[in-house]
């Protein structure tokens, strides 16, 4: 057989090793260059479309960020809603790197991890709680993020880390569920994203099918998938339907902070 470029060898490795379809594999995938069968083809496209997720996710969360910081308030963000997302993104990403799935299936759970932490250090430094009372709070969230580390590296093994996941949609309902009811109450979002939650509804809904395609029926992962997709719909449509209070509420604090 003709002998292929190291390049092109170690892209194919990269993009068909790890498929559990006996018909694809780097051989037979590099085989029918130049035209990939559709096997090949939709695997690499699965593969593509994940570093592109990957790549847009590394700012999913700066509209946030920049709403909090502009305004100098986390006015309208639940602690409850944001410590459930910490605790979310962190079960996915490290349920899939106990389970060895490949980092572009998953890798995106990472970097909005870190992010929604980033988040949570802003709440605490604009917040409306009292010192006193927020430096408790802190260190028993801090204590607790700790022992959750421990339990997932050294206490879950292989055959009982699908309880991360099997607590995710518990996790995410009591997260979002928390900001859609705070949402409805004070009829305004506050540092809440349009961008942001659009991109995590949209995100959601091309990780189901590219799940499928990289992982397989992770009913585990899809169902994540479905519930996020669900919530994210409802969180969406409060931003846009409340808007204009939003942008009163935000319009009146900028002015105190000048007084």
């Amino acid at each position: 057989s003709q002998q292929q470029h190291p390049l092109l060898t170690t892209i194919a490795q990269w993009a068909w090793s790890t498929d559990p379809s006996p018909l694809v594999t780097p051989t037979t995938c590099l085989s029918t260059l130049p035209l990939l069968s559709t096997p090949c083809l939709l695997r690499l496209l699965a593969k593509l479309i994940g570093i592109a997720i990957i790549a847009a996710s590394c700012i999913n969360k700066a509209p946030v960020l920049h709403n909090i910081y502009s305004s100098k308030s986390a006015l309208g963000l639940s602690p409850t809603s944001t410590y459930g997302e910490v605790i979310m993104y962190s079960n996915a990403a490290f349920y899939n790197l106990r389970r060895g799935n490949p980092f572009t299936a998953y890798g995106e759970t990472f970097m909005v991890m870190v992010q929604t932490v980033v988040v949570v250090l802003m709440i605490w430094r604009y917040g409306e709680e009292k010192k006193g009372g927020r430096t408790n709070n802190v260190g028993v969230v801090c204590g607790a993020y700790l022992v959750y580390l421990f339990v997932v590296f050294y206490v879950l093994t292989q055959d009982t880390i699908y309880i991360l996941m099997v607590y995710n949609p518990i996790v995410l309902l009591t997260s979002r569920g928390s900001q859609i009811l705070a949402n409805r109450q004070q009829k305004q979002t506050g540092a809440q994203s349009l961008a942001t939650t659009g991109m995590n509804l949209t995100g959601s809904l091309i990780r189901t099918v590219t799940t499928i395609k990289e992982v397989g029926w992770d009913f585990h992962i899809l169902r994540s998938y479905g519930v996020s997709i669900t919530l994210n719909m409802i969180l969406f449509t409060q931003i846009v339907m409340y808007r204009e209070n939003t942008k009163r509420m935000l319009d009146d604090i900028k002015q105190k902070k000048k007084e």
